[in-house]
């Protein structure tokens, strides 16, 4: 275990002219897990980069459980009366229940007591509560990284869910006011690797966002969802915690020779990104969340799939009538798989007899079988069939694995594509 300070220049100009501080932990040189070479250069460079904006940075790298307390307990005595209060965790990560648990160096995960000797990220928001406004970034796997116990499970979890005044409702990481918190992946997935000696595709695109003068975090989320999809190919999606209900800018402090997205992923040929101007214009009529920065991607050549990339527009069937729904096909792999987004309104509640839990998003890994694309969207026995007529339109099933049953089609319409 390493730990040690950054000295900030008090000539930099801090997060709104105010006083700020900023903890980055870095586990890579794992006992027991797979190490990950990447973190090695993302944490300094985004200790170097807080430390730039003028917070007061401390770095601690491969540390235990009893060090990665100790450094959050700190950060927590420093950030308390601050006006800004930032913190950066890159390295193995694991999700149970509705909980996400940091992993020391020396954790072994090969059975479920492991998560009593791991930390648990809510401590983080505990810590910085103190401070009026807060950036908290977890860049790490929402899975088991040993043997997958559990992942099933965290997938099943992946959504969001939000009240009927648009608001994203608490869960497990119900954010302080005043708090963004980005998760690199979506629960149950894992957060890609870079190539070596280079920083991974998440530190790269979060560090991109700051090189603009000025950096609003209400609105830093859409940003970073869409670069994350362009580097990536759609094979990772940012999750978000955000309280701000008014602009907060801090400085932004460009890298010298960092590129712009582009090159590497689907920014080399930009006239096969998708705009889902027609899905967003959609979900606002019918009051369905949908996270902002999404965009899709068109097969190159067309490809046998080229007509399930898109949005489209249908509706569900419920116990109480039919409620519109949407879904967002980001990319297709040709006749293997599926990166989608489905949102909704409600879920029915079985004993109450009524739609419950606000409307919803998830983001799904689809299975392709020809015209069919299908998935399980919760920790249930149905399973939703998309099925194409053609390239605009198709339908839409339920299948009902109890009863063996499916439910009636209902004819789904492209939106964007």
């Amino acid at each position: 275990m390493g730990a040690g300070s950054l000295l900030a220049t008090p000539a930099i100009v801090r997060a709104q002219g105010q006083n700020g501080v900023a903890l980055v932990i870095g586990n890579s040189k794992y006992a027991w897990e797979a190490q990950l070479p990447n973190v090695r250069r993302d944490a300094p460079d985004v200790a170097k980069h807080f430390q730039a904006l003028g917070l007061k940075t401390e770095l601690v790298v491969d540390a235990g459980r009893d060090a990665m307390n100790r450094a959050i307990a700190n950060f927590g005595a420093a950030a308390n009366g601050s006006n800004f209060a930032a913190f950066y965790y890159a390295g193995h990560g694991a999700l149970w229940g509705k909980d996400m648990f940091l992993v020391p160096i020396d954790a072994d995960l090969s059975t479920p007591s492991t998560v009593q000797t791991l930390v648990n990220s809510l401590d983080v928001g505990k810590a910085n509560k103190g401070a009026a406004n807060r950036l908290t970034v977890f860049d790490n796997c929402r899975n088991n990284p040993a043997d997958g116990w559990r992942q099933v499970d965290a997938e099943q979890r992946s959504l969001a869910v939000y009240g009927s005044d648009g608001q994203l409702r608490g869960g497990a990481w119900a954010p302080n006011p005043n708090t963004l918190v980005l998760f690199s992946t979506a629960p149950g997935h894992i957060a890609l690797d870079g190539p070596a000696g280079q920083n991974s595709p998440f530190a790269a695109a979060f560090l991109r966002q700051f090189n603009d003068a000025s950096v609003d975090l209400q609105s830093l989320s859409s940003r970073l969802r869409r670069d994350l999809l362009i580097t990536t190919r759609g094979r990772q999606v940012l999750f978000d915690r955000n309280s701000f209900t008014a602009p907060f800018s801090i400085s932004g402090s460009p890298r010298p020779g960092s590129a712009a997205v582009g090159g590497d992923g689907w920014g080399a040929d930009p006239s096969r990104i998708i705009e889902l101007t027609k899905a967003y214009a959609y979900a606002r009529e019918n009051g369905l969340p949908l996270p902002s920065g999404l965009i899709a991607h068109r097969l190159p050549g067309g490809g046998r799939d080229g007509q399930k990339v898109g949005s489209f527009q249908f509706v569900r069937h419920t116990p109480i009538g039919g409620e519109p729904a949407l879904l967002v096909v980001i990319s297709a792999e040709e006749q293997q798989t599926a990166e989608v987004v489905m949102t909704a309104r409600g879920v029915f509640n079985e004993k109450t007899q009524k739609m419950e839990g606000g409307s919803i998003w998830r983001y799904i890994t689809a299975r392709i079988a020809g015209d069919r694309l299908e998935f399980t969207p919760r920790g249930n026995s149905e399973r939703y069939m998309f099925d194409w007529r053609d390239a605009n339109s198709g339908s839409f099933s339920v299948l009902s694995d109890q009863a063996r049953t499916a439910g009636p089609s209902i004819r789904f319409v492209r939106l964007d594509g």
